[in-house]
């Protein structure tokens, strides 16, 4: 029977870790994995994964040293705490190091954050070419903003200096214009953030609010994680409410800001957009009641002319009509008079021509014919002078019906008065200063009174 060779476990741990260096040479190597777990001390205790699908295919220990640390959270700045996290694929410069006790784990000794960087914008890209392949990307950027916002509903971290800044100017703003707003609390950094996001805008009622307004103060590249969620932007994509945006970031572009109504750089940028909306409203509608003010005071000053010309021309009218009637009762008169001469010179004409008939004929001829004819010419001679007399008599009548209607005793009765100063008929107020003593006719007797006060209109 052969005998067996049996070896002890720190001969095979000590062989184990002579191969190990041997294969590796001491060097240092870039290597991907998950963080599944960490743990801080003074150093930094990783367990590391990799997965392939469902199933993990490998699982190894990771350390970060304390000067390694350090070195290491320096390099990363305010990316540290989004990268030394559970969950997260970094990209790590590391060598394996086998110790007999405490078996194989690998020393980490950088981190790329390139590598994390370049992984959140492939995802913020993915979002992306997702919400445009559904038509969302545009949606709310097309809704309609209203011309002034009063009713917000803000989703933020209630007690953060985002939150306190943009208060701040909406409720001290330097024109008084008040806002009504409804906080929707929710975490905007963090692992919880996109589910808490979420959840605020599904309890937002539409009908209760003009617009909705997302903010956030500064934080890190990688803390825009969230604002590139796909299920969250799908959420603000099909809001019914126009979503503003101030995440708080200078240079780069969360996927929110991109599909937002109105996307803007911080808190305070967001509160001078509604306030600057406000007053651009406000200045609109004062030029337009300055517009509707001065069109009315051109229209009243043109009437008022109107008016000026009217009542010129009712004072004249009275007068021009009875000088007109009068020389039209002249002219009737005068051609009644005409007709009148020209008819009896007429029929004396025919009587005499008749009366030279009368003495030719036999006298039996004129008892028995001509009686009737002389009867007849008497009969038409009477009728034409009776008619002719009539015309002119109700011509007369209406021109005097006319002239009395329009004199200056029947207008007054009217309502119309007149006012003398000095015996003169008063015109115009120019004329007239405090003290001068008026005489007024109305159609029943007059009054004197004494001017206090002058208001003179002007005519431009």
């Amino acid at each position: 029977m052969e005998e067996r060779k049996i070896y002890t476990l720190s001969q095979v741990g000590n062989a184990i870790k002579k191969r190990i260096e041997e294969a590796t040479h001491g060097q240092a190597f870039w290597i991907k994995a998950e963080i599944a777990s960490i743990r801080f001390t003074k150093h930094a205790y990783l367990e590391l994964v990799e997965h392939k699908g469902e199933e993990k295919v490998a699982v190894m220990r990771g350390s970060i040293w304390l000067t390694q640390l350090h070195r290491i959270r320096h390099e990363l700045g305010e990316e540290s705490k989004n990268i030394l996290k559970e969950g997260v694929e970094i990209l790590f410069l590391a060598r394996t190091h086998y110790h007999i006790v405490y078996g194989l784990s690998l020393a980490i000794e950088a981190i790329d954050l390139n590598f994390n960087i370049s992984a959140l914008e492939r995802r913020k890209r993915e979002t992306i070419a997702a919400l445009k392949e559904e038509g969302l990307f545009h949606r709310n950027r097309l809704l309609p903003l209203p011309l002034v916002i009063q009713r917000i509903a803000l989703i933020s971290s209630v007690g953060t200096a985002a939150y306190a800044d943009l208060m701040r100017h909406l409720e001290h703003n330097e024109h008084g214009y008040k806002y009504h707003v409804q906080v929707f609390h929710s975490a905007v950094q963090g692992d919880a953030a996109p589910t808490e996001l979420r959840a605020a805008i599904a309890s937002i009622d539409p009908q209760r609010f003009d617009v909705v307004v997302l903010i956030r103060g500064g934080g890190s590249k990688l803390d825009l994680e969230q604002f590139n969620d796909l299920e969250l932007a799908r959420m603000v994509a099909m809001s019914s409410l126009p979503v503003l945006t101030g995440i708080g970031h200078e240079i780069d572009i969360s996927v929110l800001d991109l599909i937002a109504n109105s996307p803007h750089k911080t808190p305070t940028a967001v509160a001078d957009f509604i306030v600057d909306r406000t007053l651009y409203f406000e200045t609109a509608m004062t030029g337009m009641l300055v517009n509707i003010h001065n069109t009315m005071l051109t229209s009243f000053t043109s009437h008022k002319e109107h008016l000026s010309m009217y009542a010129e021309m009712t004072a004249m009218r009275p007068a021009a009509h009875c000088r007109m009637q009068r020389g039209a009762l002249h002219t009737l008169t005068n051609q009644f008079a005409r007709r009148i001469t020209e008819e009896l010179t007429a029929q004396s004409r025919a009587l005499h021509s008749f009366g030279q008939d009368l003495a030719l004929l036999p006298r039996h001829k004129l008892a028995q014919v001509e009686a009737a004819r002389v009867r007849e010419l008497g009969a038409t001679l009477s009728a034409l002078a009776q008619r002719g007399i009539q015309q002119v008599i109700g011509k007369l009548d209406g021109i005097g019906s006319a002239v009395h209607l329009l004199s200056p005793e029947r207008i007054m009765e009217r309502g119309f008065s007149i006012a003398r100063v000095n015996g003169k008929a008063i015109k115009d107020a120019e004329n007239l200063k405090a003290g001068d003593e008026i005489e007024t006719t109305f159609a029943q007797g007059k009054a004197w009174s004494t001017i206090h006060k002058i208001e003179r209109h002007g005519k431009g």
